[in-house]
């Protein structure tokens, strides 16, 4: 419970590094969840509709770009702790903080309490993970509410096989339609481990009471995530068929710029674990030796197929970004937390001095953590000294700050802000803080007269740039920064 707390702790400190919406991702999921707020059953991005919408994930009205659960979670903190960063972040903090237990569990399950409690905590100070809390890395709190639900319904099967009592049966269709609801489809790996496991322990007979079991659990889980898939595709049909065919886009198509070769995720793991030429080769090496040594093949076959699976099937599609295999990051800390163990064992058999062995122990936990926070690329991400993003860290607190002060200035007036071009797409960020509409463009002369006649009062940032007959409009406020 203490290292819960601790985790919980760091967590929140670094959710607060940064006090701005960060780009890309986060910018969208907030404002979408600021509106589920007053309608939970309606995603919306672009609530006005001032003119016509793209129809793209990045401007729309009916925003269904990603299923909805870790909005809605999101949008429930908003609802207790106000329209602020925290708020957007603090479900990740939790659902990052509350991994410990089960992470702890499946290390004592699968080989003692002691690699179980440092799985936890090296989890717990793992860099990655915690830079997802502040929003840094595309797709965000996705992520992360992915990698929660999906690791418990392994979690969950994995106590099945431990224990064979059938609530874990439920347990892993509930937590499996959960990452469903976050991060479609890829939630249904935890199935492909169970009939693997399956035919491996049956292969030489079949096992009718096993395969009831696994579609009971299938249908808990098609009972979770259907209903919302069924209510979109009636009541937003258009909007739910051009999602899907997008998301299909990314297995054949590198969208986005998120393209790379087939070394992309092992590369990936200077990002996750640190950095150095032997980070990779080390973590593997790790893993590697752990699956080695454990005893039960159940056991060895979930972790290792868990892997497998991912890279295998993430190193084909073509869209690549580095969050797509958070889900096998706690399998590789245990690994380095079996290694350290073991170590430790060995240690304790050369040193008889217990405080010699505590000593080392200490300097050798402190050592990984070091590693595994990473406090270099914190900083490099988060400083607003002449280091790393400053210059954006800085242009996207003062467009924050621009946001609050328009807000105070004009109040509860129906505003449109045009030529807002602090950040990409700030002008999303805009609407979160103010709810005003706001946009990237300079409005054309027809566009002016829309909206006057519809009662907004317009807003335009002075660039320097503006056509003459903005200038010499009088009725329009034109802002200078």
């Amino acid at each position: 419970m203490l290292l819960f707390f601790g985790s919980l702790a760091l967590g929140i400190f670094i959710s607060l590094l940064d006090p701005f919406l960060n780009l890309w991702d986060e910018q969208y999921h907030a404002l979408v969840a600021k509106n589920l707020i007053k309608n939970p059953f309606k995603p919306i991005l672009i609530n006005e509709t001032l003119f016509a919408y793209e129809n793209s994930w990045t401007d729309c009205n009916i925003w269904l770009h990603k299923q909805p659960l870790f909005l809605w979670q999101m949008a429930l903190s908003l609802k207790i702790f106000g329209l602020n960063e925290f708020a957007v972040r603090f479900p990740s903090v939790l659902m990052h903080a509350l991994l410990v237990f089960f992470i702890y569990d499946i290390g004592k399950i699968t080989i003692t309490k002691n690699v179980g409690y440092y799985s936890a905590l090296f989890f717990t100070c793992s860099y990655f993970c915690l830079e997802y809390l502040t929003g840094f890395y595309a797709t965000d709190h996705n992520d992360i509410a992915f990698l929660f639900y999906s690791f418990l319904s392994i979690w969950a099967l994995v106590r099945y096989f431990y224990t064979e009592k059938k609530y874990f049966i439920i347990l892993v269709g509930l937590f499996a339609g959960l990452a469903i609801l976050n991060k479609w489809l890829t939630g249904l790996i935890v199935y492909a481990l169970w009939f693997i496991v399956i035919i491996y322990l049956y292969k030489s007979k079949f096992n009718f009471k096993e395969i009831i079991n696994f579609f009971i659990s299938l249908t808990i889980c098609v009972i979770i995530f259907l209903p919302w898939q069924i209510y979109s595709i009636n009541n937003f049909t258009e909007e739910y068929a051009l999602s899907m065919q997008f998301n299909n886009r990314h297995i054949t198509e590198a969208l986005e710029g998120h393209g790379s070769n087939i070394f992309f995720y092992y590369n990936a793991l200077y990002e996750q674990f640190g950095e150095g030429f032997f980070i990779p080769p080390l973590i593997i090496v790790a893993f590697l030796f752990m699956l080695y040594k454990l005893e039960n093949k159940v056991h060895k076959v979930i972790i290792l197929l868990t892997v497998i699976i991912l890279y295998i099937f993430f190193t084909i599609v073509k869209t690549k970004m580095y969050g797509y295999l958070m889900l096998v990051i706690p399998f590789f800390i245990i690994a380095i937390a079996y290694c350290f163990n073991s170590l430790v064992e060995k240690i304790i058999i050369y040193f008889k001095n217990k405080k010699i062995v505590l000593q080392i122990q200490l300097l050798l936990i402190f050592t990984i953590i070091f590693f595994l926070f990473n406090s270099n690329k914190i900083y490099k991400h988060h400083s607003n000294k002449e280091y790393g993003r400053h210059v954006a860290r800085v242009m996207e607190k003062k467009e924050k700050d621009f946001y609050l002060n328009l807000k105070r200035n004009y109040g509860e007036k129906k505003c449109a802000i045009f030529n807002l071009n602090f950040t990409l797409n700030g002008h999303v960020t805009g609407i979160f803080y103010t709810g005003y509409s706001c946009y990237s463009f300079v409005p054309t002369l027809i566009q002016i007269k829309i909206i006057k006649n519809v009662g907004y009062k317009i807003i335009i940032i002075d660039d320097g740039k503006l056509p003459k007959f903005i200038q010499e409009d009088r009725s329009l406020d034109k802002i200078s920064l």
